[in-house]
């Protein structure tokens, strides 16, 4: 049933963002009716059996963002990707101030001879540190970019694991139908006896 609530969480969130839907001949339609009414006309748009050849270039447009719709609409995929922004830009802005902040320090002591200033000799040597926080930064933004290759290989293994839950479902759904066949069988022979 777990499946099934996200599912329908999911369907909920899209149909706030869509708004209602429009009316036809006045009665409305929500989100879930207009995707199993869509779901009839996939077969025949897959095999280029539709009369109406805009009804089709339509279906095919929306096949092409379906992976667009399926990422948009993961609860979870829309905070990991505030995060990995997050620390992207803040990765970036330290980097750009700590490379400024080394050019800086290069350029004072490339001046230091011509100044002669007592002060400038007496400064503490950070290149080795600066150096070594940009190779921290430039390892930290080489991990951010596996965690994000790892977190768009976890959203596709979501969905091959949400179209088996969906297969496994209709397969139960199959069952409970054979069974329920049965069942009525039985007792309209029971019923003849």
């Amino acid at each position: 049933m777990d499946a099934l609530s996200v599912i329908e969480k999911r369907l909920e969130h899209l149909n706030q963002l869509l708004g209602p839907l429009p009316t036809d001949e006045g009665q409305s339609e929500n989100l879930t009716e207009a995707i199993l009414s869509a779901a009839s006309f996939l077969p025949s748009a897959s095999t280029g059996h539709l009369s109406d050849g805009a009804a089709r270039s339509a279906i095919l447009e929306s096949f092409k963002r379906k992976d667009e719709l399926e990422a948009y609409l993961d609860p979870a995929f829309i905070e990991e990707k505030q995060d990995i922004k997050a620390k992207e830009m803040y990765i970036n802005t330290i980097a750009n101030d700590l490379a400024g902040t080394f050019e800086t320090l290069q350029k004072i002591k490339t001046l230091e001879p011509t100044l002669g200033a007592e002060y400038f000799r007496n400064l503490p040597d950070v290149s080795d540190q600066l150096k070594a926080m940009n190779t921290t930064m430039a390892e930290q933004k080489q991990a951010n970019e596996l965690l994000e290759e790892s977190l768009v290989i976890a959203m596709q293994r979501y969905g091959e694991i949400q179209a088996g839950i969906k297969d496994s479902l209709k397969g139960m759904t199959d069952r409970l139908d054979q069974l329920e066949e049965r069942l009525a069988q039985k007792k309209k022979e029971d019923k003849d006896i």
